[in-house]
């Protein structure tokens, strides 16, 4: 099992912004999100520090205000946002998915949307998850690679990640 992940990991999608979603939510009742607080699982679950962050859920924040989502405190929240930045570290990973209650293995499920490709995780890609505040599981899930090169500034870093934000949030169902 560690050896597939490993080569999941290390592989890279051609598909485009591949996004995968659970049937039996009700995308169409939401209206407000939110993220986790610092100090929550999915906060520690990985090693992001404050600025990848706080650059991260703008561009978030700005995709989903632009489709007239609102933010508002977790606890009102119909779904929570997450994200997570994939390094070369399965345990990483694994730590991720263990906090937003992902099953990789769950997609085949009749209850998730039929995929006509498997889910395919790279390094270098940022990975966005809807979680159900109910039961603190992923409903809805899409990766991207950003594709960040060393000479990249900050301006070049931010256009690539919100452009990678805009096209997974994009894909948002609204049955």
């Amino acid at each position: 099992m560690l050896i597939a992940l490993l080569l999941s990991l290390m592989s890279c999608s051609s598909r485009k912004n591949p996004v995968i979603y659970y049937n039996n939510f009700d995308f169409s009742q939401v209206k407000n999100y939110s993220f986790y607080n610092s100090g929550s699982a999915f906060f520690d679950s990985q090693s992001l520090n404050h600025a990848q962050r706080n650059r991260v859920e703008l561009a978030i924040e700005k995709s989903l205000n632009a489709q007239e989502f609102n933010y508002t405190a977790i606890d009102d929240a119909d779904i929570i946002v997450t994200y997570h930045w994939v390094k070369n570290s399965p345990a990483d990973y694994q730590a991720y998915n263990k906090s937003v209650l992902f099953c990789p293995h769950c997609l085949r499920a009749n209850t998730w949307q039929k995929v006509k490709y498997d889910w395919v995780v790279f390094p270098g890609g940022l990975i966005i998850d809807l979680v159900d505040p109910k039961n603190n599981r992923s409903v809805w899930r899409s990766i991207h690679p950003l594709k960040f090169k060393t000479k990249d500034n900050s301006m070049i870093r931010n256009e690539k990640l919100t452009y990678a934000v805009d096209a997974m949030l994009s894909q948002y169902p609204r049955k």
